[in-house]
């Protein structure tokens, strides 16, 4: 059996296992964090100290979304359809984990299954609780975990330091964000820098292999060696610049503008402070389908299309000396001109990113084709597919992540950089002039093959994203 189908049928299987006991088989500061900034970097509240392990919180210290939605209704909003809202329930997610579960082997794969909890279910994590169940009202990335986040010791694999309230005594405790001013009522409230710097951000999105160090996820990391940070406060541009900016219509990468969004995070009425600025919390990446967002999201998808169509540009540079009966030669070169990190991102062994190209004559006949997708949702096997392939102890590709101990492999785009691709065909004589070449740069969230094995007749067809197109005319 294919080794792809092989794998896909066991997460199928494993899809509905979904209330399996947490293991609690190491502590986190083993792991965690994966990297240290070094002391003159540092926002004040990145310590040296151990982090939070579970049992060292109780669950019912926090709050849940809905008790934080009744004063601040429009941040609520914006999060209850969020990937955030998602992150313990994601079909996808529990499959992958529950399948991981029953087939890691040996300490450094059940280790590394553990650590997904810790920023899948957090408070769940910490509070060393053994039965999550999907419905859990405490689940995800919700607010009263980032906001009781009083410090981390650094970056990587979730390395927070919790400080909650207790809400089962409706004592707010102190929440910790970006102002120093709001008003304090069921809770107190104070300045964190940490939460208004990538640092925060790269707590959970920059994740490695907790049992073998293997760099997995880095989404922080590209960024922190990118050409977004600068080093100097007034020029670099953070996570939350781009992702707490945006709204509907204002995609705000790197291409675009980052307009301030003016507002309040608590109605007027119940004594908010109207603001220059309200971070946003749609928290908008590239997921456009109902595996990663809550069924109730309503801009998520579409804002996420925005996002990915401000990402990237195409150049076409072909020869401009070719005649009928000869050799054409060109390239198409893909510009990662708005992310702040590397094109894809996140799980890159299943996002998908390849360029769509054809040549026709002017009277639309076809001479040359790459990337098509076929009716099955395939995408063609010449194509250059932008991801990482991991591979495992015997050298063989996996897609599990327990089990990968290298890197076979890594094709993406970074910030501000290119890649190129090169094609050649034979001009036919007796065309109608000019040829046209056509490019188009496309993304998917995940496999097709791998959505219909999961899903089978209740499968949804992964929508294929146009992130860039561009046409050039050729003389003969």
């Amino acid at each position: 059996m294919n080794f792809s189908v092989r794998i896909i049928s066991c997460l199928a299987f494993y899809l509905f296992f979904v209330s399996l006991p947490i293991s609690r088989a190491s502590d986190p500061n083993e792991w965690s964090p994966t990297w240290k900034l070094p002391p003159d970097m540092r926002p004040e509240n990145i310590v040296d100290e151990e982090v939070t392990v579970p049992g060292d919180i109780k669950k019912t210290q926090f709050f849940s979304p809905n008790t934080c939605g009744a004063c601040h209704p429009e941040i609520f909003k914006m999060w209850s359809g969020s990937t955030h809202a998602n992150a313990w329930k994601n079909p996808l997610f529990q499959a992958v984990y529950n399948l991981g579960k029953n087939t890691a082997k040996g300490e450094s794969q059940k280790r590394n299954i553990e650590s997904c909890v810790r920023c899948h279910h957090p408070i769940g994590h910490s509070a060393g609780e053994k039965e999550l169940p999907l419905d859990d009202e405490k689940g995800g990335v919700i607010c009263d975990f980032c906001h009781s986040v009083r410090a981390t010791a650094g970056v990587g694999n979730a390395p927070y330091i919790l400080d909650p309230g207790n809400a089962a005594a409706m004592e707010g405790g102190t929440k910790y964000g970006p102002f120093a001013d709001s008003p304090e009522t069921i809770h107190k409230n104070q300045f964190s820098e940490l939460h208004t710097r990538s640092e925060f951000c790269g707590g959970c999105h920059d994740v490695s292999h907790a049992g073998n160090d293997l760099p997995i996820e880095q989404t922080y990391t590209e960024w922190r060696q990118g050409p977004y940070n600068t080093g100097d406060p007034e020029t670099s541009v953070h996570c939350q610049d781009c992702h707490m900016r945006q709204r509907p219509g204002f995609p705000c990468t790197g291409s675009t503008e980052r307009p301030d969004n003016p507002g309040f995070a608590t109605p007027k009425i119940m004594g908010g402070v109207e603001r220059p600025h309200i971070w946003t919390h749609y928290f908008v990446g590239g997921s456009t389908i109902p595996l990663s967002l809550p069924p109730n999201s309503e801009v998520q998808p579409q804002m996420a299309v925005e996002r990915l169509k401000n990402a990237a540009t195409l150049s076409i540079e072909g020869d401009p000396n070719v005649k009928e009966g000869g050799l054409f030669q060109f390239k198409v070169s893909i510009k990662n001109t708005g992310a702040g990190h590397y094109l894809p991102t996140g799980l890159t062994e299943l996002r998908q990113m390849w360029l769509d190209v054809s040549v026709t004559d002017s009277a639309g006949k076809t001479l040359f084709q790459r990337g098509q997708v076929n009716e099955a949702g395939a995408i063609d096997p010449q194509a250059v597919v932008y991801h990482t392939v991991f591979g495992n102890e015997k050298g063989e590709e996996t897609l599990h992540v327990w089990e990968a101990t290298h890197i076979i492999s890594d094709n993406r785009v970074p910030p501000k950089g290119q890649k190129e691709e090169r094609f050649s065909l034979l001009i036919p004589s007796n065309i109608e002039t000019p040829i046209k070449i056509k490019a188009v740069l496309n993304y998917r969230s995940a496999p097709q093959y791998l959505v219909d094995l999961l899903l089978k007749e209740e499968a949804i067809k992964i929508p294929i994203i146009n992130m860039a197109e561009l046409v050039e005319e050729v003389g003969l």
